[in-house]
């Protein structure tokens, strides 16, 4: 597998290098924490709780239904005062933030938002606001694992690691779920099974649950009758009944993104759309006041079926209502637990239904309440190992698996028909952020930055004259200089890098005759020859570089990689899937082309349309100025231009190269 590999390769250059045993003992770490943050978390939520209703107490008899509907007005607008003035990263429900940070900063997360991602949900749950426990607590855990591998300064791949360790056990512990949570830390944070990455995440897992049981008790949070093992006839309407939270999965994570850009779009301040939106929660809260907070107990009393029908649907729809308000109006807080809660009633009224028309399909009809609350989570999440695994931990009830895992992977099938974008990355996904799972890989995450690495020529003593140093940067093939250390820097791993941008103030100021060394820097980082092209493109954003060494697996640096040849090999893996059919002919592999436009070259002035191009080339990308670009027709080539040309038949490879670099074919 490509995710083990990842996960058991070795850390990157300059970072700590960290052996399983070691890793072993951070996870478990990140797991007592998590399980302390769980607890604390808990205990936050009902000095919140205690604080509301001890105003609504000393504002007399006659005000309690007034504060309940304000209450969650003033839980989020004092969120929306945390997250503006502190940390922003604490709005929303936590697992996406997660995985933004895995995405683009290597599993980095501030230290502070572990901090306030304890405050801000304790308010908008404690307060009445319709949101879950899990994302926090997820957040407060992974924000712990990030910053200890920080401090320890440990490779991207071991931050995120621990970062997943610690959401993993905060999820763990909230549920007394340790399967459940390590299976959330591997499919909906890392989205791999790795074997490198599956021992430490169950571990922190374990412990996450050891440290909060041995303070909180066991104990399965929604324990049910031990109800009698479904029939196989029973399959059929669990089947049913999971295209029918597909559906419900469905509407809640689009109703999660439109609510979000319906809020955003409203010509209001921050705060005052927080005092609207908790005030429409609050007023839901009146006339339902089971939809308010998390709904352990109402859940509960539709797993053992205390709930009319005709309330279950209505709590069904004031609770989507309220959770995608309170998340929409800049609230904190988890929305797991309210697709379970969505999937609770979905599930007893569906059994109830079944109950009237069909007695012998569901002659206990709460069970399908339990299958219900996997089938809106498996869909919604697109994670049927955590949502199986969760509804049979949490209800300790393991006799319903064959229901529970018919109506999850119905709803999970059926649901990643339509779309692959789960309730934690529909947002990230507007913002251009793409988090791929399973077998959506594309050519930067597949292929290795040795497809993009150039040469680095032999370096340049450190007292070389800028104007010589300028003068060799023209020749250079990635733009870019290594300059050996002076005697009084130091040996260095890595060689110092010198570029036209370092050179800038040199020539500027007219220092010709300064030595080059001055102006040379010490790359921030490195990156390995077998990391992938998106790992490369990501750490040279972080990093701000222009340029990064490649080093091999000895450590020896062996080239260079720049965002110009990313963008030079990137199109040229794109292109087989965008060339049109005559290019590609017949069992032809082709070929690429990367060379320069001559001096002599008869296609140098001509537009791309207009240029005397044989049919079987197509130009997939010009680099001028040290800027890459895809062209179109209008685009002109000059002498000077990097290209990189697609050839079919690869035999015609040599004639094309001779055309563009101006020589006589």
């Amino acid at each position: 597998m490509e995710e083990a590999a990842a996960f058991d390769a070795a850390s990157p250059a300059g970072a700590a290098v960290v052996r399983p045993p070691a890793m072993a003992a951070l996870a478990m770490a990140t797991g007592v924490v998590g399980g302390l943050g769980a607890i604390a978390f808990r205990l936050m939520i009902a000095w919140v709780h205690r604080a509301f209703t001890a105003a609504e107490g000393a504002l007399g008899p006659r005000a309690p239904h007034a504060l309940d509907a304000l209450a969650p007005a003033v839980g989020l607008l004092l969120v929306y005062g945390i997250s503006h003035r502190f940390a922003r990263e604490v709005r929303g429900h936590g697992v996406p933030q997660i995985l933004e940070a895995m995405a683009l900063r290597g599993g980095r997360i501030r230290p502070r938002v572990g901090l306030f991602g304890i405050i801000a949900p304790a308010v908008t749950i404690g307060s009445g606001g319709s949101v879950g426990r899990e994302g926090p607590i997820a957040l407060i855990g992974g924000a712990f694992g990030s910053t200890l591998g920080q401090l320890m300064r440990l490779g991207d791949r071991e931050i995120a690691l621990l970062l997943a360790c610690g959401s993993a056990a905060g999820i763990a512990a909230t549920f007394n779920a340790p399967i459940a949570g390590g299976f959330f830390g591997l499919e909906v944070v890392l989205g791999t099974y790795a074997m490198g990455a599956m021992v430490p995440v169950f571990l922190a897992a374990v412990t996450g649950v050891a440290v909060f049981t041995a303070f909180e008790g066991s104990g399965a949070v929604l324990p049910v009758p031990p109800y009698a093992p479904a029939t196989p006839l029973a399959l059929l309407p669990a089947l049913a009944l999971g295209l029918m939270g597909a559906g419900v999965g469905l509407a809640y994570t689009r109703g999660l993104d439109g609510v979000e850009r319906l809020f955003s779009r409203l010509p209001l301040p921050g705060w005052a759309i927080a005092l609207f939106g908790g005030a429409a929660v609050g007023a839901v809260g009146l006339a339902l006041p089971e939809v308010l907070g998390v709904g352990y107990p109402t859940m509960h009393a539709a797993l053992v079926g205390d709930l009319p029908l005709v309330l279950l649907a209505l709590l069904l729809v004031a609770k989507y209502v309220a959770t995608l308000v309170t998340i929409g109006a800049g609230g904190s807080g988890g929305v797991f637990a309210p697709s379970l809660y969505l999937g609770a009633m979905l599930g007893g009224a569906f059994g109830q239904a079944l109950a009237h028309l069909a007695p012998a399909l569901a002659p206990v009809p709460q069970v399908y309440a339990v299958a219900g609350m996997a089938t809106v989570f498996a869909a919604a999440a697109q994670a049927p190992f955590v949502a199986i695994t969760i509804l049979l931990e949490i209800t300790g009830d393991y006799r319903l698996t064959p229901l529970v895992m018919a109506a999850a992977a119905a709803s999970y099938f059926a649901y990643a028909m339509v779309t692959r974008d789960s309730m934690y990355t529909v947002r990230l996904n507007r913002r251009g952020i793409k988090i791929l799972r399973g077998n959506d890989v594309r050519p930067i995450d597949a292929v290795a930055v040795e497809a993009a690495m150039e040469p680095l020529e032999p370096p340049v003593a450190w007292g070389t004259p800028v104007r010589e140093a300028y003068r060799r940067l023209g020749a250079a093939p990635a733009g870019v200089l290594a300059v050996a250390p002076s005697p009084e820097s130091g040996a260095s791993a890595l060689p110092y890098l010198v570029g036209v941008r370092e050179l800038a103030p040199a020539l500027a100021a007219g220092a010709w005759d300064a030595p080059v060394g001055r102006y040379a820097v010490r790359p921030p980082a490195a990156v390995r020859l077998d990391e992938s092209l998106d790992e490369a493109m990501r750490r040279l954003a972080l990093h701000g570089a222009g340029a990064l060494p490649v080093v091999d697996g000895a450590g020896a640096v062996v080239g260079l990689v720049t965002p110009q040849g990313l963008a030079r090999t990137y199109h040229a893996l794109t292109l087989p899937a965008l060339a049109p059919r005559a290019v590609r002919r017949g069992s032809d592999p082709g070929a690429f082309v990367a060379t320069r436009v001559g001096e002599r070259s008869p296609l140098a002035g001509h537009s791309l349309a207009d240029a005397p191009l044989p049919p079987e080339a197509l130009v997939v990308s010009i680099e001028r100025d040290g800027i890459a670009f895809a062209p179109r027709g209008a685009a002109t080539l000059r002498p000077g231009d990097r290209v990189l040309a697609f050839v079919s038949p690869a035999s015609k490879a040599p004639e094309v190269r001779r055309l563009f670099e101006g020589e006589r074919t």
